[in-house]
């Protein structure tokens, strides 16, 4: 399993680096090992995945990821990277709202940016289930699986872009149906729910794609 996990993580890594959404200075790229303990864990400046226990302390890069899986056990995978629409977005002071029904269903309900360093509140952040957060300039993205996170990332991106678009038109903004987020984030759940399961037993989750 755990050369299973090195090997997709090396290619979500590759497919990152190719879309720009990885590969500045301060961005991180991890993956939990099902079943362990630990999660390997690549950096621009250090490309060879790096074995990290779960329990590993501190708030630099390594413990910062360790204590995201702690607290969020039904994330398999973890990518903080930095790019232009995170960035503008952090800079606009605004709190992205769910816009498309695929956004609710997979990302969830983004809050506030958070202050770069504030774990505490990185914490609160994600602890309704969202996976994606902005710290600082930079997007934290959380995925079930090497796939979903993938998904994940590219979705927040366009997500943002048509956001922050649609902001300096000026023109009012509408959110999705508030049925459409109860329902798609009750869906949401689910899968997480099944997703910290399976990555306790050693698997990787299945169906978190589904709608």
């Amino acid at each position: 399993m755990k050369e299973k996990i090195r090997t997709l993580l090396l290619q979500d890594q590759d497919r990152f680096e190719a879309k720009g959404l990885f590969g500045e200075p301060g961005d991180s790229f991890s993956m939990r090992i099902p079943g362990q303990p630990e999660f390997l864990l690549v950096t621009p400046d250090h490309h060879k995945p790096e074995s990290v226990s779960i329990n590993c302390p501190g708030s630099d890069i390594p413990g910062l990821h360790a204590r995201l899986y702690r607290n969020r056990t039904d994330a398999g995978a973890v990518l903080i990277s930095g790019t232009p629409w995170s960035a503008a977005l952090a800079s606009a002071g605004e709190t992205i709202p769910v816009l498309f029904d695929e956004q609710a269903r997979h990302l969830g309900e983004v809050t506030a940016p958070v202050p770069e360093g504030d774990l505490q509140a990185l914490e609160t952040a994600l602890q309704g289930g969202a996976n994606i957060a902005i710290v600082g300039e930079r997007r934290l993205c959380l995925g079930a699986t090497p796939e979903r996170v993938v998904f994940n990332a590219e979705l927040f991106e366009k997500c943002a872009q048509a956001f922050l678009i649609a902001l300096s038109s000026g023109r009012r903004i509408r959110r999705s149906p508030w049925l459409v987020r109860v329902i798609a984030g009750g869906r949401l759940k689910k899968d997480q729910a099944r997703a910290a399961e399976s990555l306790d037993a050693g698997r990787i989750p299945e169906g978190m794609n589904a709608y």
